[in-house]
């Protein structure tokens, strides 16, 4: 299990593909796109090598979004710096098809499910980031670092190995650049919120360097009553570039989180009992959440005078989370006297991941061929403790008292203590064609799933868990004179599953899913506007669920017979129709079933909208008195959903949510002045009450009215 052999095979795996696969990224140009891959494109047999502008997340290469036959969403860093979100929960809050913020206002952890399926993984630069599914570790990436956030829709297991039915998540980092930009920050809001931050690029002397240095410090009140938030990090990367067939780029990360809001749970009975508010906690002084992480990762590319190409990415991540618990399990002898339980929890994980890609492009006649070979791997390394309670001190909403708890008073045990350790090899091949209009894509991979689970309480008894499987896809887009492409597309999807709770190493099989989708994309190019319309059906097997029971011993009771069934329709539109105008409309119709499943076949999950819309626009004043004024607005409406697994009570009601930001160039006033912007931000400005629900004894208040100010300086 040595890292070191892990690293080694996984370059000379590299070496060997090179050898053997031929495989292309054919380079094109898209405004507002950031360097991020060479790539290899070829014209009549003559190659010519060149830095393409992005990477699309659905083929590893510069295919354009507009060419590609599968839905992608791509929020950029304008959008995001305009909204302030806190965290890519709130980030994805305008994406289609998209239910974000499954449990509220919690903020240790990124829970949101795509077309009616929950997202458990998620992408940094295409290597996936390190989650524990069994525990409560998940690594975290702050707004702040991201340069767009790209939402590849359905199961693309086929590029990358583990991945949601619903889709995944593909964050592109900031990247080094050799054009000097230095801005500085500073923002205030409501709950005490202070919050600085710098980022700085540009060359390094007159070397083929350039360098990124990112920092941000943040801390302030949580909207649950005793809860607070704290963050730090740093983040340098550096970029060697000696020619545009050779590039290097090094990335660190490190964040220290001493205070993240716990999961705060409240039973539906006490929602609707009259008394709730959006500030109900029902913890105590003695919960707490804190997590640190550092990461350390590079990405080498290089074209060869032949018109190869290579590309290696490889990553270590390693977080710690350490976690105190008292939360609500139901009423107790009122709807406002509610019955708790208590944990504490230990975790730590260490993650590698490596991708090597080979790429080359052929011309048969009229038919050009980007060819792409892989091999990437994957370990993950976690160790977890939980310790559970004995004595729950139940809390009067009305009169909560929130000093009843200690880890003395509590009567921990441990509960819990084991080692989790797994390694995924995937070798994947894809061919994407062009004749013309007509791009086709086709893609096959093979994975090898390898876990083990170490007891440390049964004198270290192990079981083991070998999970392979084979996964496709085939795509077909027609891209006519006019902008008007149409598409439909097959792809699978793999899940590995690790033992949890009742669900024993012998009895685990792994999820698996597939995705048939077709739609048009049409791109105005005068107006700057794209529109896009997909149907799709998605079918996961195997699905892990639980009705929420403890056995004796406290294991959490978990079978794997269920099977869900998602269909519905995506509309978008996004717009630049004038310089002065940015456009962002979408429409969702999601149908999710239970299809198979010993408690609720035939039921709708919870926590999965069936209408979902979202509206922004804002506009930048040019000329007049109001010159160098943007102002924006938008609205978030979330349909009806059930908040029971058995659907046995009536689906929640939907609701929508009012945001709006405002920024002003100083540097019109005065020249003395440029460079220096003031803006403001406010999120539910209505400050609805909304809530969401697992079950009618979890359910979780959504984030309530948010505001901000700040100014920043660039120069």
């Amino acid at each position: 299990m040595a890292r070191s052999g892990a690293f080694s095979f996984s370059l000379l795996a590299g070496s060997i593909a090179a050898s053997f696969f031929p495989g292309a990224q054919a380079a094109t140009t898209a405004a507002g796109s950031q360097e991020s891959t060479i790539v290899v494109s070829a014209t009549n047999s003559e190659s010519s090598n060149s830095v393409a502008p992005y990477t699309n997340s659905a083929t590893k290469s510069a295919l354009p979004e507009n060419r590609t036959p599968q839905t992608i969403d791509t929020i950029s860093h304008s959008e995001m710096a305009q909204r302030h979100p806190q965290s890519l929960n709130e980030v994805l809050r305008y994406a289609a098809g998209v239910s974000t913020e499954m449990r509220g206002a919690t903020t240790y952890m990124s829970e949101y499910k795509i077309r009616g399926f929950n997202a458990e993984h998620e992408y940094l630069d295409g290597l996936q980031l390190p989650y524990n599914v069994s525990g409560n570790t998940k690594a975290n990436i702050d707004p702040i670092l991201m340069e767009q956030v790209q939402i590849l829709k359905g199961p693309s297991s086929v590029l990358y190995g583990n991945a949601s039915p619903g889709g995944l998540v593909n964050i592109q980092s900031k990247m080094p650049e050799k054009t000097p930009h230095n801005e500085i920050g500073f923002n205030t809001g409501n709950r005490n919120l202070k919050e600085g931050w710098l980022d700085s690029t540009g060359q390094i002397a007159n070397s083929d360097w350039a360098y990124r240095l990112i920092g941000k410090a943040s801390e302030g009140d949580d909207q649950a009553r005793t809860t607070k938030h704290e963050s730090y990090l740093i983040a340098p990367s550096a970029t060697w570039q000696p020619s545009d067939q050779t590039r290097l780029t090094i990335q660190a990360l490190y964040q220290n989180q001493p205070s993240l809001t716990p999961s705060n749970p409240l039973p539906l009975a006490y929602l609707r009992s009259g008394y709730a508010s959006r500030r109900d906690f029902a913890g105590d002084h003695w919960n707490g959440f804190k997590q640190r992480e550092g990461m350390l990762g590079y990405t080498f590319e290089h074209q060869f005078d032949n018109g190869w190409g290579v590309v290696q990415k490889a990553r270590y991540f390693n977080v710690d989370t350490h976690q105190r618990s008292i939360y609500s399990t139901g009423v107790g002898a009122s709807n406002t006297q509610l019955s708790r339980f208590g944990y504490t929890t230990d975790e730590d994980l260490d993650s590698i991941n490596v991708d090597n890609q080979v790429s080359k492009t052929a011309n048969w006649g009229d038919w050009q061929h980007h060819l792409l070979a892989g091999f990437d791997y994957q370990h993950l390394n976690s160790h977890m403790k939980y310790r559970y309670g004995t004595v729950y001190p139940g809390i009067d909403m009305q009169h909560p008292d929130y000093s009843q708890v200690t880890s003395d008073n509590l009567g921990l045990y441990t509960a819990t203590k084991q080692r989790l350790s797994y390694y995924q090899q995937g070798w994947y091949l894809q061919d994407q064609v062009v004749f013309g209009g007509l791009n086709l894509v086709a893609s096959i991979r093979y994975d090898n799933y390898h876990s083990t689970t170490t007891n440390n309480l049964d004198n270290d008894s192990k079981s083991w868990v070998s999970q392979q499987r084979v996964t496709k896809r085939l795509g077909a887009l027609y891209q006519f004179d006019n902008g008007i492409a149409p598409y439909v597309s097959y792809s699978e999807g793999f899940l590995p599953v690790s033992p949890q709770g009742t669900l024993t190493a012998q009895q685990v099989k792994p999820t698996t899913s597939e995705q048939l989708e077709g739609g048009v994309k049409y791109q105005i190019a005068d107006y700057a506007t794209t529109l896009t319309a997909s149907v799709f059906r998605i079918r996961q097997k195997n699905v892990v669920t639980t009705d929420n029971t403890y056995t004796a011993d406290y294991q959490l009771n978990y079978w794997q017979t269920g099977e869900i069934t998602s269909k519905g329709v995506e509309l978008s539109a996004i717009s630049r129709p004038t310089d002065n105008i940015n456009l962002v409309a979408n429409y969702a119709w999601t149908d999710a079933e239970n299809t198979k499943d010993a408690l609720y076949q035939g039921k709708r999950p919870t926590q999965v909208p069936e209408h979902a819309a979202n509206l922004w626009a804002d506009y930048h004043f040019s000329s007049g008195s109001l010159s160098g004024l943007m102002i924006g607005a938008g609205a978030r409406y979330t349909g009806k959903t059930e908040i029971t697994p058995d659907n046995s009570l009536p689906a929640r009601g939907g609701n929508t949510q009012y945001d709006m930001a405002v920024s002003y160039d100083m540097g019109v006033i005065s020249p003395s002045l440029a460079g220096l912007t003031l803006k403001a931000s406010g999120q539910n400005l209505t400050n609805k009450l909304t809530w969401t629900c697992y079950d009618a004894n979890y359910c979780w208040i959504g984030r309530d009215r948010t505001w901000q100010v700040g100014a920043s300086y660039q120069f």
